[in-house]
């Protein structure tokens, strides 16, 4: 009996751990269960790699396809930009920067160029001259556009060698067309007296010349341009008047523009390149030769030399340049256009820029470099 009470005593016992027991086991298996449960909710670490990438990457093929719907060149852009400092290094120029102007200065023993940021010309021995970009600054550096290096600051600090034994002088106007007037002046019958008195001075020197009209007849702006190349004239000098305001005097020489530039007064059109510009450098240092001379000897305001494609210089064969020797209605300019000895002066002034060019492009020595 006693075995037995024993016995059932310890099946009792293990009954009463049993049951006690199976609770913790129900509330482990209810909790791995929730756990479980709520595992899918959240992204497993893979997946949310695997979407992270495909995030970036239609984020990278928005940028992308963003950046090919851009302009190659937006107006803060450098691209086709040169600094200039360095560029006047390399013909020994020395550079100044003036702070409260924000100006810089190129030197060296013939020349001086003068920019100013954000303007859109430069200063080149004291003659002003029109760019086709503005000048910018970047990272600290002053850029010029490559462009214009091309065409204005080489142009006249590193001339191309050239040879003028011919040159074509071209009266603006004539016959039925007068050109400006003022006061009963003409500027066809000014323009052919300044343009005779450029041919006497330029034989006198050597030089052959041939005169698109010597008389008072109509022409056309195609054929002047043509009678030059017909007659192989290495240079093409058309010479005009400008009119104006009374208070507008001055003068400016004009070069056709370069192409995919805009004129220094923009017009519309294309900007497509044409046969004038392929003398693009020789145009430019044609110019300044004959602006500086008007300039300094028959003291003339400084216009400066400018772009424009003009009906007489985009289509010419050879460096071409048009001289807007002062306002027929200017105030100060009459004196000049007016008076006999003064209009002298004038057409010294551009043969002198004529030789001027001459001398400097047949004395570039063969075996320099550009």
């Amino acid at each position: 009996m006693k075995k037995t009470f024993l016995t059932r005593i310890s099946f009792l016992l293990i009954a009463a751990v049993l049951c006690c027991w199976n609770p913790c086991v129900t509330n482990a298996a209810t909790t791995k269960q929730q756990t479980g449960t709520a595992r899918p909710v959240s992204i497993p670490k893979k997946k949310q790699t695997q979407t992270t990438k495909t995030q970036a990457a239609t984020s990278k093929a928005t940028t992308k396809s963003t950046t090919q719907a851009q302009p190659k060149v937006t107006t803060d852009s450098t691209s086709g930009y040169q600094n200039v400092v360095t560029w006047g290094k390399k013909h020994g120029m020395r550079a100044a920067w003036t702070q409260k102007n924000k100006t810089l200065r190129l030197s060296n023993d013939s020349t001086t160029i003068v920019l100013n940021i954000g303007a859109r010309h430069a200063s080149i021995n004291n003659i002003k001259f029109a760019l086709c970009q503005n000048v910018k600054m970047s990272g600290g550096n002053v850029l010029v556009s490559t462009q214009d290096i091309n065409t204005a600051l080489e142009a006249i600090t590193n001339p191309r060698k050239n040879a003028v034994r011919i040159v074509a002088i071209d009266p603006g106007h004539g016959g039925s067309q007068p050109g400006a007037k003022y006061s009963g002046k003409l500027e066809k019958d000014i323009t052919l007296m300044i343009a005779k008195e450029v041919r006497t001075i330029l034989q006198n020197k050597g030089v052959k010349v041939i005169m698109t009209r010597t008389t008072d007849r109509t022409m056309d702006l195609k054929t002047r341009p043509k009678i030059a190349e017909q007659n192989h004239a290495d240079i093409f000098v058309s010479i005009h008047l400008n009119a104006a305001a009374a208070d507008a005097n001055g003068v400016e020489v004009f070069t056709t523009t370069p192409a995919g530039a805009q004129s220094t007064t923009p017009d519309s059109g294309s900007t497509a390149a044409t046969r004038g510009n392929k003398n693009d450098v020789a145009n430019a240092l044609l110019a300044y030769h004959i602006q500086r001379q008007l300039v300094q000897k028959v003291q003339f305001s400084d216009r400066g030399v400018k772009r424009k494609r003009l009906g007489v210089l985009y289509d010419t064969a050879m460096p071409a340049v048009l001289v807007e020797a002062g306002f027929i209605s200017g105030s100060k300019d009459q004196k000049k256009l007016f008076s006999a000895a003064e209009r002298s002066k004038i057409a010294k002034s551009i043969a002198e820029g004529i030789l001027s060019y001459k001398k400097t492009v047949e004395s570039v020595k063969p075996s320099e470099k550009h």
